[in-house]
């Protein structure tokens, strides 16, 4: 009888380890498609499987934090998205963009050979008047259509 319930409980604990273990990759992998990624200014990162994105420049005239302005700003990032010999650029905008208000522009989508991708800005960092920092960050989420 003792054999019996160590061979199920063995079984029991190998089968929920299993489940537990295929249940976290299935989850990181949708989470790797669906979270912003962070890249530096003149940096690059690789997103949506075998498309790299590249900053190519931020320009960020948005009120700084603890101050009034008559304007939001805006935030200005340009971006190259490459896959193998294939690339496109882009412009992408957060706050006053345009004529249409407030994020006009966050994303776009372009065409790379049979690939279509989704580019959207999520942020722009530092925020101005918030940090002596003057590392500029965008945060984008590219996702594969």
């Amino acid at each position: 009888m003792r054999s019996t319930r160590s061979t199920s409980f063995l079984a029991l604990l190998l089968g929920g380890l299993t489940f537990f273990s295929c249940e976290k990759e299935t989850s990181l992998n949708t989470q790797s498609n669906t979270q912003p990624v962070a890249v530096e200014l003149n940096g690059s990162a690789r997103v949506g499987g075998n498309a790299t994105v590249q900053v190519n420049s931020i320009q960020d005239s948005r009120c700084p934090a603890n101050a009034v302005c008559i304007r939001y700003g805006n935030a200005d990032v340009t971006f190259t998205l490459s896959q193998g010999s294939l690339s496109q650029s882009g412009k992408l905008c957060l706050g006053e963009c345009g004529t249409k208000g407030l994020h006009d522009k966050d994303s776009t989508t372009l065409q790379l050979g049979p690939d279509t991708y989704k580019v959207l800005l999520t942020e722009v960092r530092p925020y101005p008047g918030t940090t002596n920092d003057t590392k500029q960050t965008a945060l984008l989420k590219v996702t594969r259509q």
